[in-house]
């Protein structure tokens, strides 16, 4: 998401015990940053002399490759080869560098979010069936997850992973792969009792929409539903099963919520579902989120990269808002 609207207001994110994110941050993170900054220079030179020696190796055996044999393309060969082996070599320092300022953070923000678990590996703790039973993503045979947050807001549960999902199959004796997906799937419980499926996605035009029914009608059998909301029937096309009771669930208080958090992740629509009383979402993001660390970043701006991780975090705490009805603070 855009940097102006991933930023915690100190007013907005309060602790039990009352601290605000300032407090948190100073109490929590900053007295372990010196020494991890430090670190973080060391690491930094590591990796620049990682860098210089495998260069200097390369150039060393591709030369001695050209005199032995006279090829300059064994020469390539070698150095190409050299750069595939030698490139976890020199990121190793950096993947330190993020994993020890994982360690400093994160736990202690977890508690400060309200005790939300989160899995830098998911494991089995999400399931991809509702998203593709439901019509919100579909299209792909290969899965990867990574990230799980889990928590409780406002009486309501909900899991959220970062997930890459690919189309691979085999052509003409080659195997091709696409990318169907890359970003965040959301799953929340929705705070009131309803028995109908309901999806919503991009309008993509007449014709679009004409491709589009025929394909959710064959993969969930649903119908379009009509809304009296100029503004969301610009951008979405909603479908159900029962779309008398989809009218019941999409008041226009939830539907001007979910335009400002479509417009809060820079997307023109979102893909959506409400299905066996959930509510199912799916967020574009070509960057790698949840992460923090980079080597060649001063610690010095460790507090606002904290506060886009904790935006990151409570991404959920925004829907649960806007499925009460709720305009979400955009400021989180």
């Amino acid at each position: 998401m855009d940097d102006s609207v991933s930023k915690i207001d100190d007013t907005g994110s309060k602790m039990d015990d009352g601290r605000s994110f300032a407090d948190f941050f100073a109490e929590e993170i900053a007295p372990g940053l010196p020494e991890l900054e430090e670190a973080r220079k060391e690491r930094l030179r590591a990796s620049y002399t990682r860098a210089a020696g495998l260069a200097f190796v390369i150039a060393v055996v591709a030369g001695i490759a050209v005199a032995w044999s006279g090829q300059i393309l064994l020469a390539v060969l070698v150095a190409v080869t050299g750069l595939l082996a030698g490139f976890y070599f020199v990121r190793a320092p950096g993947r330190k560098h993020r994993s020890a300022l994982r360690d400093l953070v994160v736990e202690p923000l977890r508690r400060f979010l309200g005790g939300i678990e989160y899995h830098r590996d998911p494991g089995k703790g999400f399931e991809l069936s509702r998203f593709t039973s439901s019509g919100v993503i579909t299209g792909f045979n290969r899965a990867k997850l990574e990230d799980l947050i889990v928590g409780r807001y406002r009486d309501t549960d909900f899991r959220m992973v970062e997930a890459r999902l690919r189309q691979s199959r085999r052509s003409s004796g080659k195997r091709k792969s696409r990318k169907v997906f890359s970003g965040l799937l959301c799953e929340i419980s929705v705070p009131r009792a309803f028995s109908c499926s309901v999806l919503l996605v991009a309008d993509k035009g007449s014709l679009g929409n004409w491709a589009v029914d025929l394909l959710r009608d064959k993969l969930t059998n649903l119908s379009p539903v009509p809304l009296d909301h100029e503004a969301f029937e610009e951008r979405y096309q909603v479908y159900s099963d029962q779309p008398d009771e989809a009218l019941v669930l999409l008041q226009p208080a939830f539907l001007d919520s979910l335009l400002a958090i479509t417009n809060m992740v820079g997307r023109k629509a979102l893909n959506c579902a409400f299905m066996d009383g959930r509510f199912l979402i799916a967020i574009p993001q070509d960057r790698n989120l949840f992460e923090i660390g980079r080597l060649h970043r001063s610690l010095d701006h460790a507090e606002e990269d904290v506060r886009r991780l904790a935006a990151e975090f409570t991404l959920p705490h925004r829907l649960i808002d806007t499925l009460h009805g709720e305009r979400p603070a955009l400021g989180l």
